[in-house]
């Protein structure tokens, strides 16, 4: 019998500029929808929001294991936007995605001598955020 219903975080993977990344260990994706405030005199001391919201953002934490240097390539590469898409793996025939354009605004990697060499980086949307639930 099934202990419980969830998710593994392990099965989420992502593809950056067309390459699948590898050796990830943690991510974390925060997706906002920022409010225009528009209270004034007239508001009774309530806050009043905008009925339409402001700016909407994805922004994309990573780190893990050093198995290969594409992003630091990708870096080094580019100042320009790539194309994500963070496969889900929500264990749909189709997985549920989200694609978007971002960029690569941090990469770091390092480590001791005899440990494992860790990267970490985050990545920022820019434009539309396309989500496309599994079937």
């Amino acid at each position: 019998m099934s202990a419980g219903r969830g998710l593994l975080n392990r099965d989420v993977t992502m593809t950056v500029g067309s390459v699948t990344l590898l050796g990830v260990v943690t991510k974390d994706v925060s997706i906002t929808n920022s409010a225009v405030e528009v209270t004034d005199d007239q508001s009774g001391g309530f806050r009043e929001l905008l009925a339409k919201g402001g700016v909407k953002a994805l922004d994309l934490s990573i780190g893990g294991d050093v198995k290969n240097y594409e992003l630091c390539k990708t870096m080094f590469a580019t100042t320009q936007m790539v194309e994500c898409v963070i496969d889900l793996g929500d264990g749909a025939s189709t997985e549920s995605t989200l694609t978007f354009d971002a960029l690569l605004s941090e990469f770091s990697f390092g480590g001791s001598a005899n440990e494992k060499n860790e990267y970490s980086a985050s990545l920022m949307s820019s434009g539309a955020i396309v989500f496309s639930a599994g079937t």
